[in-house]
């Protein structure tokens, strides 16, 4: 490999880790100037999110529904696609959980666990499928599309919870809570982590095995690269960008699954703080790979969890910290990323001026002749 080929390969696999170092030296140098204790505020950050068995699984329940959704709009990205209604998605996923929680026949465990979270997949799937309908066949924007059906599942999730699905003499909309026969069981006693985080290991399998050892993985980075050439290639563009929504929104819906059976029990008002968008950023932060994404769901989770722990623990520190801080990662990755980017294209273009130059000299060499030196 080119000695500069390979340093742009090293600082691509870099960028997120400086990326988030500076996020947090910046919010070191915001609190020292607001007259704030960084080194007490970041102990109080890492003692809410990783300080206790408790904590430690407080981080990977709030974890979860990011680092799956993220899994979804990664396989997207990787065809092209801005999948912007993941939020929806998971909606709609957490709607068709609960109701099939709640009015299936009672199969015993795992089978009514198991028809809840494939019926989030399903109802995700198929609410990410109109989008991309709509991209492949009339070639209408999935970013409209998609942002526009987020605000369907958000207001279809409150009617329910509101009305036909509200739980008399709750103080706050929320549905029934779940049979134990649909339920996540919890893998750490007085803990809350349950099963929800053996899903989502299973999605990050699932999700390398299609990108990196798949025929689909081939035809999303055929997509993603160059769709007019993909299609020239034989590659089935249209169908190929409606199963990407289609896989995208199923995992966006598995999320919003394993939302109300692993960690509520039950479908809420607001349940959701934005795991779908923050999805966005944090596969951008992970590069659109399964073990970076998983890593920097794992630090959102962190964050998360470190806010709560900030708003309890009256330190005086703002836990709008943690919101800077993950904002600052993902602004820190995008311009690495793009500087690399500039950088990569300008050493294509001096490679191509070199070839170009060198092209002349090779036409006018003159090969020897067999008998040349007969004479």
């Amino acid at each position: 490999m080119n000695p500069r080929a390979s340093g742009l390969h090293w600082l691509r696999l870099l960028t997120p880790v400086v990326a988030v170092a500076l996020a947090f030296v910046t919010v070191a140098i915001g609190l020292q100037l607001a007259g704030a204790d960084p080194v007490h505020a970041f102990e109080r950050m890492a003692s809410a999110a990783l300080g206790s068995p408790f904590a430690l699984s407080t981080t990977v329940v709030k974890t979860l529904p990011r680092l799956v959704a993220a899994l979804g709009i990664a396989l997207a990205l990787r065809a092209g696609l801005w999948n912007i209604g993941a939020e929806g998605q998971l909606y709609v996923g957490a709607i068709a959980a609960t109701g099939a929680a709640l009015f299936l026949p009672r199969f015993p465990f795992p089978l009514l666990l198991l028809a809840g979270m494939f019926a989030s997949m399903v109802a995700g799937g198929l609410y990410a499928a109109l989008p991309g309908v709509l991209r492949a066949r009339r070639g209408v924007s999935e970013v409209i599309t998609s942002l526009m059906l987020v605000y369907v599942a958000i207001q279809l999730t409150n009617y329910l919870v509101e009305g036909p699905w509200l739980l008399p003499g709750t103080t706050f909309p929320a549905s029934p809570i779940v049979p134990p026969e649909s339920r996540l069981p919890l893998l750490v006693p007085h803990t809350l982590l349950n099963a929800g985080a053996v899903v989502a290991i299973l999605a990050v399998a699932l999700t390398w095995i299609m990108m990196a050892r798949s025929t689909f993985g081939l035809q999303l980075r055929a997509v993603g690269g160059n769709e007019r050439a993909a299609r020239a290639s034989g590659v089935p563009v249209a169908r190929t960008i409606v199963l990407a929504m289609v896989a995208s929104g199923a995992m966006a819906g598995l999320a919003g699954g394993i939302e109300v059976l692993g960690t509520r029990g039950r479908l809420i008002e607001g349940f959701s703080v934005g795991y779908g968008f923050e999805a966005i950023a944090i596969a951008l932060l992970g590069r659109l790979q399964p073990l970076g994404i998983t890593l920097a769901a794992l630090l959102f989770g962190a964050l998360d969890a470190a806010g709560a722990g900030l708003q309890t623990a009256s330190s005086g520190v703002p836990s709008a910290i943690v919101q800077i801080t993950s904002a600052l990662a993902v602004v820190y990755v995008l311009v690495g990323l793009g500087l690399i980017q500039r950088a990569d294209r300008r050493r294509s273009a001096r490679e191509a001026i070199a070839a170009a130059h060198a092209m002349p000299v090779a036409r006018g060499a003159t090969v020897p002749s067999g008998d040349g030196g007969a004479g």
